[in-house]
């Protein structure tokens, strides 16, 4: 399967106490459900993933900072 990172994951898509903004997940999720082949049946799946996805980017960066 391939990779997609979202453009979201350079701004700041988690609010101060840590909650994903919904806008980005939901980008995100549909990307990756395209990305499976659009199966029928599973959105939390996707959904998820694209939550831990953007929490994992927001760490990276603010290690990086």
């Amino acid at each position: 399967m391939s990779e997609y990172t979202a453009p979201h994951t350079a701004a700041q898509p988690q609010d101060q106490n840590g909650h994903v903004d919904h806008e980005c997940t939901r980008e995100l999720a549909y990307q990756l459900w395209i990305l499976r082949a659009r199966p029928q049946g599973s959105p939390e799946v996707d959904w998820y993933r694209a939550e831990e996805e953007l929490k994992n980017a927001t760490r990276s960066a603010a290690k990086a900072a």
